[in-house]
């Protein structure tokens, strides 16, 4: 799609024509996001506590816990918690442009998302983000694939969340949203 060219004249921005009538257009309700594109930016749980149980998700640091359909981290004492995923993910994990962590409370300062190909290798990082680079959605905190080496196949996940304390919270899910 071509960008419209935007021209500020007296601080009043002006566009152009074809700019304009897609405005109204989608205003008005008259276009709808192709399939195939509402497809591809669906994203995928690869861990939701709604499911009741872990999932064969371990805590490498911190703890991880459940109880009464809840799934409750607690970070260690240097405010830290390691989650690492069970084996055989999803397709959808290979090509992710974001992860997004939902866990409540405040205080999230870092994500670091890694994965591993096989039990042998070494962890990867694929995101890393602290500060305003941690997007706030509905879901959960959203953090930008960061290394994009294709669609590399991985075997696990590493997901590490530093806090800024070490009060428990309670993660609702981890999805993955494909890249564009």
């Amino acid at each position: 799609m071509a960008h419209a060219r935007h021209r500020v004249s007296h601080g009043t921005p002006t566009c152009s024509t074809a700019a304009l009538t897609l405005v109204l257009a989608v205003l008005a309700g008259g276009l709808a996001m192709p399939a195939a594109a509402a497809e591809q930016t669906a994203s995928v749980a690869i861990f939701d506590a709604a499911q009741g149980d872990r999932q064969a998700w371990t805590a490498e640091r911190g703890t991880m816990t459940s109880a009464d359909g809840k799934v409750v981290v607690r970070p260690d004492a240097n405010r830290r918690v390691v989650l690492v995923s069970p084996p055989a993910l999803p397709e959808t994990v290979h090509g992710a442009g974001e992860f997004v962590i939902g866990v409540s409370g405040t205080g999230l300062l870092r994500v670091r998302v890694q994965g591993r190909r096989d039990a042998r290798a070494g962890w990867v990082t694929l995101a890393d983000a602290r500060g305003d680079a941690l997007r706030e959605t509905p879901d959960g905190i959203a953090v930008k694939r960061t290394l994009m080496q294709g669609a590399a196949a991985y075997e696990r996940l590493r997901i590490e969340m530093e806090f800024r304390t070490t009060n428990p919270r309670t993660l609702e899910r981890v999805l993955v949203v494909p890249a564009p």
